[in-house]
């Protein structure tokens, strides 16, 4: 494992923490930047590392660490009702990672891997979130309230950051790739 990619790898899994704890209360459920930089560890970072960082920001949380959203930290956080999420979050960044990996760089195709990332990272999430529901608080939740709860609030704010993390982080990829930082 090359240093360059360990530390590009820390590198997100700092931001993803900075990132959690960036919360904007619109509504029940705060929005913070967490779909941001993993769409953008997905682009810069590719399939390999990007999950990779996002892992590394999910056992941080596991040993204790407040890096999850409004500080929240430990085990239990992956049995929440956003613990699916955070699984989803590794998935996602590996999907824009391969989706950018193998085909030419541009911020549409960007976007639209992108996009693909999210509506993953919303399923599994959605799933999680009725099996915590389900399982670990016993109370009945129905995929249409599920759905207006853990997703529909969500979908203008994460397509904007999806949007942003794809102009960004295609001009990033592309100078990282000239200055010869990423392969």
């Amino acid at each position: 494992m090359p240093i360059r990619n360990m530390v590009l790898t820390g590198l997100f899994a700092a931001l993803l923490a900075v990132g959690s704890q960036v919360s904007i209360p619109l509504g029940p459920v705060p929005h913070t930047l967490q779909v941001f930089f993993v769409m953008l560890a997905g682009v810069i970072l590719g399939s390999r590392w990007a999950p990779a960082s996002v892992a590394v920001w999910i056992l941080l949380g596991c040993f204790g660490l407040p890096v999850f959203a409004q500080g929240k930290a430990g085990v239990a956080v992956l049995a929440g009702p956003t613990g699916g999420f955070l699984v989803g979050f590794m998935v996602c960044a590996y999907l824009v990672g391969l989706l950018t990996e193998r085909t030419q760089l541009s911020v549409w195709r960007a976007a639209g891997a992108m996009l693909a990332g999210l509506v993953t990272a919303y399923a599994l999430g959605l799933m999680g979130f009725m099996a915590s529901f389900k399982y670990f608080l016993h109370k009945p939740m129905t995929w249409d309230k599920a759905i207006s709860l853990a997703v529909l609030p969500f979908i203008p704010f994460d397509v904007i950051k999806s949007v942003m993390a794809a102009y960004i982080g295609v001009k990033v990829r592309r100078a990282l790739l000239r200055a010869g930082y990423i392969d």
